[in-house]
C-alpha cells in the first residue's frame, strides 16, 4: 500500500473515531421518524426504493430523503405521498452534508433511524451519521462504527460482496432489520402529467424502439456513427421507429442521429429523468449503454438491451426480457454481429413467454 493510501485510511479512521457514538435503540413499531442519505446518481437512487418502501409499509410517520441534486427529481413524486426531499450539491460537498444533518435535528429533534444508502463507508456517511446522531442507523457499506445496528446488515453485506442486484441487497436488509418485507426493485416513479405528455407526444408513432446513446463516462457513451449503425440494425429487424433518448449535453448528437433516418426522431420534450422515463415505460424495446434508463426499463419490466465497458452484475438490468453485452473499456467496441446476437436473445425469450 502507498504511503498515500495508508494516510487516506488513517484519516478515514480518525474521522469514524472521531464521529461514532453509542446508538439509543428501540423497537421497529416506535420508530417515528427515519432519514435516507443517498447523496449520488440516479442508479443508485432508484435503487434504494425497496428501503423507502419499507418505512412507508412500517407507517414511519416523518420519513427524509437526503439526496443529490443531480438526482433530488427521481424522489421529487414522494412529495405527493408526504416524505419530505432535501438535496445537496453531492456527497463530497462535506460543510454541506454537516449543515444538512444540522438542519434537520433543528426541524424534527432527534431522528429515530437513519438509513445510510451512499455503500460506501466514506468519508460523507460518517460526516453525516455522526452529525445527525439518529438513535439508531442501518448500512451495508461495511462500516465498523458502533452507531450502526450490528449483525443485520450481515446477509445483504453478502449479498452486496456475490455481486446481487443492488435492490435486493436493499430488500434482504430492510427485512433482516425487522423493517418490512419489500420487493427488491428499481424503481422510478413518474409524475401522471409527465406521462400523458409523452404519451401525447408519441402517440402518431404507435409502437416504437427507444434508442440511447450515452452513459455517465466516456467509455459508456456511444459515438454517433455507432448510434448510427445501431438504428440502422433496429429499423431494419423491426420496422418501427426509434425514438432517441437524450440528456441536455448529448441533445445535440442525438439531433444529428435522428436527421440521418426517417424513421427516427427526438421529441420536443424536456431533457428529465422523468420524460426519458416516460419514454422508456412506453417502448417496445430499449437499446443502451449502461446508465440510469436502464434501470428504469427494470422498473417498468421493459425488454432491454445494454452495452456495459464493464462487468458489473450489482447494475444489470432486472428486466425479465434482456440482454448485456459487456465490452471492456468502450462500448463503441460493440459489433454488429454482437448486436444482433443480443436482439436474437431478447426476441426468442418473447416467443418462450408466448408458449407460456
Amino acid at each position: 500500500m502507498s504511503r498515500r493510501r495508508i494516510e487516506r485510511e488513517l484519516g478515514r479512521r480518525f474521522i469514524s473515531w472521531r464521529h461514532d457514538y453509542t446508538p439509543a435503540p428501540m423497537p421497529m413499531d416506535a420508530v417515528k421518524s427515519a432519514v435516507v442519505y443517498v447523496p449520488k446518481a440516479l442508479g443508485d437512487s432508484m435503487a434504494t426504493f425497496p428501503a423507502i418502501r419499507a418505512l412507508q409499509q412500517r407507517g414511519v410517520e416523518k420519513i427524509i430523503v437526503v439526496a443529490s441534486r443531480h438526482a433530488e427529481a427521481v424522489f421529487s413524486p414522494l412529495r405527493d405521498e408526504g416524505v419530505e426531499v432535501r438535496s445537496i450539491p453531492h456527497d463530497r460537498a462535506y460543510r454541506e452534508v454537516k449543515q444538512m444533518a444540522r438542519s434537520i435535528n433543528a426541524d424534527h429533534g432527534r431522528i429515530d433511524l437513519c438509513v445510510e444508502a451512499t455503500l460506501r463507508d466514506a468519508s460523507s456517511a460518517v460526516y453525516f451519521v455522526g452529525t445527525l446522531k439518529a438513535r439508531m442507523n442501518l448500512q451495508f457499506s461495511g462500516s465498523k462504527m458502533k452507531c450502526y445496528l450490528p449483525k443485520v446488515s450481515d446477509r445483504a453485506l453478502a449479498m452486496y460482496a456475490s455481486e446481487e442486484s443492488v435492490p435486493r441487497c436493499w430488500a434482504a436488509l430492510m427485512s433482516d432489520a425487522g423493517v418490512g418485507e419489500m420487493a427488491g426493485r428499481f424503481e422510478l416513479p413518474i409524475p401522471l402529467e409527465i406521462e400523458r405528455q409523452v404519451s401525447q407526444a408519441l402517440e402518431p408513432l404507435g409502437r416504437y424502439i427507444a434508442l440511447n446513446l450515452d452513459g455517465g463516462d466516456d467509455e459508456r457513451k456511444l459515438t454517433l456513427e455507432k448510434g448510427g449503425e445501431i438504428c440502422q440494425i433496429l429499423i431494419e429487424r423491426y420496422s418501427l421507429p426509434v425514438v432517441l433518448i437524450a440528456s441536455p449535453a448529448g441533445e445535440a448528437k442525438a439531433a444529428a442521429l435522428a436527421a440521418r433516418f426517417p424513421t427516427a426522431t427526438l421529441p420536443e420534450l424536456p431533457r428529465s429523468i422523468h420524460h426519458s422515463g416516460a419514454i422508456v415505460k412506453g417502448a417496445e424495446l430499449l437499446v443502451s449503454p449502461d446508465t440510469s434508463v436502464v434501470h428504469v426499463a427494470s422498473a417498468y419490466d421493459r425488454p432491454v438491451v445494454a452495452f456495459y465497458s464493464k462487468q458489473l452484475g450489482l447494475w444489470l438490468p432486472q428486466s425479465t426480457r434482456q440482454s448485456v453485452v459487456v465490452k471492456p473499456g468502450d462500448v463503441n467496441a460493440l459489433s454488429a454481429a454482437e448486436l444482433i446476437a443480443a436482439l436474437d436473445d431478447i426476441d426468442a425469450s418473447a416467443e418462450e413467454q408466448s408458449r407460456t
